[in-house]
């Protein structure tokens, strides 16, 4: 049963505190699809036989969260050696005439609840009804799971190259879990614990030794820290936040935003955050809320090694200025330039003195205890904020995927806000597409198909001024 307990490291059981805050602490996706032409095929049922056929090899979906004795350190998985499906891939049916607002009503309503922590932190929805009469996939899993980048190691595992429907899966044969020992739970706790504690300490000289290199004089870290730490303007969305969600889906065409990118020199994430900054300008704008100082974006990094696939949580957190000060869009996106340049630096310098771990000693009780006092104090509005919102770029792949047997024609991510940053914006990119998951507190952001309609107005926008600076610096 040993070999069966993993520790969570720091990162990952963080994921599960921050819930004490009352904010569901999932990542999803609504995945568009393509049905076969097939007689009879119904997606449900091909679902259930996929997740069946890969689930030996899915370690994430087969996890139960298993508390150490009397919460003295981090919680472990246990791995199981089955679980209910019918528990897991569920069905909900969208009423006539299934419009895309009702669909996306329904994801933010479903994104609002929580997993129950007794069984595996996943549910799949399979969604009918929807005017297009395509087949529709809604998932959620617990961050505590995964990151970004390690749902897109799951994401492989489950998506084909080929439109291969699934064989039909016959029932399970009863299987007898084997028993979790509370003495393994706590001996595996209590490594993890000491783990922590050394890998800590080991890190220490490494730290100072990098910061009095690359930083300069330890005495000048201060100041220096002071610098590279912004102080975003209070916004609207820097609020304390509701159990309820708001969710809009949009997609832009990639070659554009690639073309653009290239011609410029920059990224092709330096231009969705131009993109992102020129909506948010023009939406505060109109509503008389635009702050006099840059918006301040927060942007996950991964800390991944290449070739890593592990499910678990391997990020980071970076700010970078939106420039909405400047109403130039094509000044906005030099100076968004310049800041991403500058952020590359500093993590390929520092990456690996990043924590992802911290020691688990009774955190489940601080931890859990020191959110909720963070909520019930409403912390999130006295401090002053870090970031107004939260942009996570998610690359994927230019080839056409399956899912048991279906096209899938795009796959739109759904994120997490939080007090204080009521406002996320998450992309996907597949094929030719750059699909946007928006996600809000629907007591800040009631409805958000504006913001995602806002975004191609400001591909426009940026496409026009990018086109008069070229054609008068030819002139």
């Amino acid at each position: 049963m040993a070999d069966r307990i993993k520790s969570l490291s720091g990162l990952d059981a963080s994921f599960l505190y921050l819930e004490g805050l009352g904010t569901p602490m999932h990542v999803g996706s609504c995945l568009l699809l393509t049905k076969p032409r097939k007689r009879g095929y119904d997606f449900h049922e091909s679902v259930m036989n996929l997740i069946a056929e890969r689930m030996p090899a899915a370690k994430a979906l087969r996890r139960v969260l298993q508390p150490t004795p009397l919460d003295l350190a981090h919680p472990v998985w246990v791995d199981r050696d089955s679980i209910d499906l019918e528990e897991h891939i569920l069905k909900r049916k969208l009423r006539a005439p299934g419009s895309d607002t009702a669909l996306q009503n329904l994801i933010a309503k479903l994104h609002s609840e929580q997993l129950p922590r007794d069984k595996p932190l996943w549910r799949f929805y399979v969604i009918e009804g929807h005017h297009s009469g395509q087949p529709i996939l809604y998932t959620k899993i617990h961050h505590a799971l995964l990151d970004g980048q390690g749902g897109v190691a799951l994401a492989k595992l489950m998506l084909d190259l080929e439109p291969r429907i699934p064989p039909h899966r016959h029932a399970p044969e009863p299987v007898a879990e084997e028993r979790t020992r509370k003495r393994d739970v706590a001996q595996a706790g209590a490594r993890s614990v000491f783990d922590q504690f050394s890998r800590l300490l080991r890190a220490v000289p490494e730290t100072i030794k990098v910061a009095a290199s690359g930083i300069g004089e330890l005495r000048t870290l201060p100041e220096r820290l002071k610098e590279a730490i912004l102080i975003a303007p209070k916004t609207p969305f820097n609020a304390q936040i509701g159990a309820e969600r708001s969710f809009a889906m949009f997609s832009l065409p990639l070659d554009r935003v690639k073309q653009l990118a290239k011609a410029n020199g920059v990224s092709l994430n330096d231009v969705v955050l131009e993109l992102v900054g020129a909506t948010l300008r023009d939406y505060l704008k109109r509503r008389g809320e635009l702050p006099e100082e840059p918006l301040i974006v927060a942007m996950p990094v991964s800390l991944r090694t290449e070739g890593d696939d592990e499910a678990n949580n391997q990020a980071s957190m970076v700010q970078c200025s939106l420039a909405t000060n400047l109403a130039d869009p094509v000044e906005r996106l030099r100076v968004i330039n310049a800041a991403t340049r500058g952020i590359k630096d500093r993590l390929n310098t520092y990456k690996h003195l990043i924590p992802t771990d911290f020691p688990g000693f009774a955190a489940p009780l601080w931890a859990t205890g020191l959110s909720r006092l963070w909520a019930m104090g409403k912390v999130s509005e006295r401090l002053p904020p870090l970031a107004n919102v939260v942009i996570s770029n998610v690359p994927g792949p230019p080839i056409p995927l399956y899912l048991a047997g279906c096209e899938l024609q795009h796959l739109y991510p759904v994120s997490i806000v939080t007090h204080g940053l009521a406002l996320n914006f998450t992309l996907h990119s597949y094929r030719n597409s750059l699909d946007f998951g928006l996600i809000a507190s629907r007591d800040q952001v009631p409805k958000l198909d504006g913001l995602a309609r806002g975004l191609e107005k400001a591909l426009d926008q940026l496409s026009d001024g990018l086109s008069k600076r070229a054609n008068a610096e030819s002139a």
